[in-house]
């Protein structure tokens, strides 16, 4: 996602990777490259959690927040960004692997917007900086977007 306020240069930082009935999954700026370079390792963990992932966009697309286990979608609770905005951040969880998100309409529609992502999660806490650096980039993104309207 571009650190700047510019909405046209956020929108091109991202990428659809799901959509669905109910909604749609979005990548967005860091959360995107590393999903980019995930996805084109070859080794089996890698592999694994891109098809665990890949299934979990797919049934958030379909139904949205139900029936997921804490295992595979948590809400971890509401983060002050650095601007003072509060953001309410989700993940997605496969094989030690994070997306870390919000859940917002973007271009009219009802969508998870993943802002970071966590290819290398060592244990079971969240890493703070990650989740931090996913508040700004959702609270960036929300603005941009209140802003266009």
């Amino acid at each position: 996602m571009s650190r700047s306020a510019a909405p046209e240069q956020a929108a091109a930082a991202s990428e659809c990777v799901a959509a669905g009935e109910h909604a749609d999954v979005w990548l967005f700026g860091d959360a995107l490259i590393e999903w980019t370079a995930v996805c084109r390792k070859t080794d089996e963990k890698s592999r694994r959690a891109v098809s665990r992932l890949t299934g979990l966009f797919r049934r958030f697309a379909s139904v949205g927040m139900r029936g997921f286990t804490e295992e595979q979608f948590k809400t971890l609770g509401r983060f002050k960004a650095t601007g003072g905005n509060e953001v309410l951040i989700h993940e997605f969880k496969a094989h030690q692997h994070r997306v870390y998100g919000v859940v917002k309409s973007w271009r009219g529609r009802r969508g998870f917007l993943a802002t970071a992502y966590d290819p290398a999660k060592r244990n079971n806490k969240a890493d703070r900086n990650i989740i931090k650096r996913a508040v700004d980039a959702a609270s960036n993104i929300i603005g941009e977007q209140n802003a266009d309207e």
